[in-house]
């Protein structure tokens, strides 16, 4: 029996395509779909169309049509890359490796198939599927790009440059591998060589925000500065709605701030808050709910006696509120040779959610998998005897910390309260949780919460956290370092009020301070702005907090 005639023949939905008329398209799917099923390039077209105005569910179920009768190795592909989309991470995996089992030469199927076991947290898998990518393809920059990314998520610098200029060797011009090249340079210390790459970046890319904003926060910019000038040019005179973003202010205020300009510091930085301002109060107030669900549950549950795997490593978590001088106190302790620096680990906080704690009825059961999978993760990175996580806002986690990990270490930072809520201000914190920060009142708030949930965990566990006060550590800094490491009963080592020569990777925004010495007076900068931060401060001394 013949097919009945489609509505469109192939030039004209191949036209319609080209016009951006994906509705028509869309509209006859399912005839077109009957009609040309057996033709790739079509099908694709039609597909294409549905993607394009983000039907993925009807793509979905247009691909399973068509792989009954056409299972091909292409629309394996495509049918992986619809399910990616949605979510289906599994179901994509299987796609993927049902498009490679037809065709083990395609290498988009494995880039794609390991950006999927990247999503899904399978690094090892992805890093083996992105090599098979360049082995069936030198030429493919993806696979090279994709996986020089994940190097560098897991700190192997070393193997992600390598990548990224294999990038640059098939396209030199390739903005965002040298701007990343540039980053891990800034990660390792090597500020030069950033520099470089940043000005490189921004020579073939004069609108490329990223790379304004990393040269800026690489150095102390000075009036005569030619990218800031060019920046200066930019956002002042130019019309260009590419130069009007957020990165780009916060480039021009701190910028400003290093020239002592003040008034166009705070213009500038206020300009940068602005963006995402209708985002900041849903994110503030999902911190208070976090907070007063963390106080109810340690209210109410205590651990009884657990039988604890032992692990080699012990955690030494150094928390406090962001900027309140953990980066330095990392920088010391890692110069010790028992001692590894883990950096800011997102580690903790994915396991405690893995954990369900909030639903959890057996208590136990939540710590058992808090520690298992905590210190599983983190006895990977390093042999020694010792490391360090200095994610700040761990200090929400310091009940879990104590109860799964006794034998762990917990530093606390304390510093200047309008210090920190100074320093929070003005930084950039591209979590969606942190938009909050984009408001003064709001971080000081958020330093009541931070002050008052310390002040509970004290109370509760009076002798298991080690308090630093920032502002007395660097003041009487050699006797204070000598005094760290008896409270952790470490061995004095000669080379330990070296750490500003400490060659290790630093990954936050302290990349600079803490391969300097000790500058004393850094909490008291805040003073100069302070006719700028009175919502701030009327905030702290409502809630009697005294800086």
């Amino acid at each position: 029996m013949s097919k009945k005639k489609s509505v469109f023949d192939k030039k004209t939905i191949i036209n319609l395509f080209n016009e951006q008329k994906y509705n028509k398209i869309s509209k006859y799917s399912k005839s077109l779909i009957d009609y040309y099923e057996m033709e790739i390039d079509i099908c694709k077209l039609v597909i294409a169309s549905e993607i394009k105005l983000k039907n993925y569910f009807k793509a979905e179920q247009i691909l399973k049509k068509i792989i009954e009768n056409n299972n091909t190795y292409e629309f394996n592909y495509l049918y992986g890359n619809i399910l990616k989309s949605q979510n289906k991470f599994q179901e994509a995996i299987s796609a993927y490796e049902k498009s490679i089992s037809l065709n083990n030469r395609f290498s988009e199927a494995y880039n794609n198939l390991a950006n999927t076991q990247k999503k899904i947290k399978e690094n090892e898998n992805a890093i083996y599927n992105y090599l098979q990518a360049i082995k069936s393809d030198s030429s493919n920059l993806s696979a090279y790009f994709n996986l020089a990314n994940l190097y560098r998520s897991e700190k192997k610098y070393e193997e992600s440059i390598n990548n990224y200029e294999k990038v640059l060797e098939l396209n030199p011009k390739f903005v965002e591998a040298l701007n990343n090249i540039g980053v891990i340079h800034l990660i390792l210390g090597n500020f030069k060589n950033a520099i470089e790459y940043f000005q490189k970046t921004i020579e073939i890319d004069e609108f490329h925000s990223e790379s304004y904003f990393n040269y800026v926060s690489s150095k102390k910019i000075t009036k005569n500065d030619e990218i800031f000038l060019k920046l200066q040019n930019f956002i002042e005179k130019e019309k260009n709605i590419e130069v009007k973003n957020y990165k780009m202010y916060f480039s021009l205020s701190k910028s400003y701030f290093d020239i002592e300009n003040h008034e166009l510091g705070f213009k500038y930085l206020k300009l940068a808050k602005n963006f995402n301002f209708d985002q900041i109060d849903s994110s503030f107030k999902k911190q208070i709910k976090n907070f007063n669900k963390i106080k109810e549950y340690f209210l109410t549950n205590e651990a009884s006696s657990i039988v604890f795997k032992n692990y080699k490593s012990i955690p030494i978590f150094i928390l406090g509120m962001p900027r309140s001088g953990t980066s330095l106190i990392e920088q010391i302790l890692s110069n010790h040779s028992n001692v590894h620096g883990g950096g800011e680990l997102d580690i903790l906080p994915l396991t405690i959610e893995n954990s369900k704690w909030e639903k959890n009825t057996n208590y136990n059961e939540s710590l058992s998998i808090i520690r298992n999978g905590y210190l599983s993760k983190i006895s990977k990175l390093s042999d020694k005897s010792f490391i360090t996580d200095k994610l700040p806002g761990n200090f929400k986690w310091i009940g879990f910390i104590l109860n799964a990990m006794p034998e762990a270490k917990i530093l606390h930072l304390e510093r200047n309260p309008m210090a920190v809520c100074w320093s929070i201000y003005k930084s950039n914190f591209d979590n969606p949780d942190m938009r909050f920060t984009n408001k003064q009142e709001f971080i000081a708030e958020f330093y009541n919460l931070y002050n008052d949930l310390m002040k509970f965990w004290k109370k509760k566990y009076p002798k298991n956290i080690i308090n630093i006060n920032y502002e007395e550590f660097v003041g009487n800094s050699e006797n204070n370092i000598r005094k760290l490491f008896q409270n952790l009963e470490l061995n004095w080592e000669n080379d330990l009020l070296n750490f500003y020569k400490n060659k290790r990777p630093v990954e936050t925004s302290s990349f600079q301070q803490v391969r300097r010495k000790i500058y004393k007076n850094s909490s008291e900068e805040w003073k100069k702005y302070k006719n700028y931060l009175k919502p701030m401060m009327e905030v702290l001394l409502r809630n009697n907090i005294d800086y």
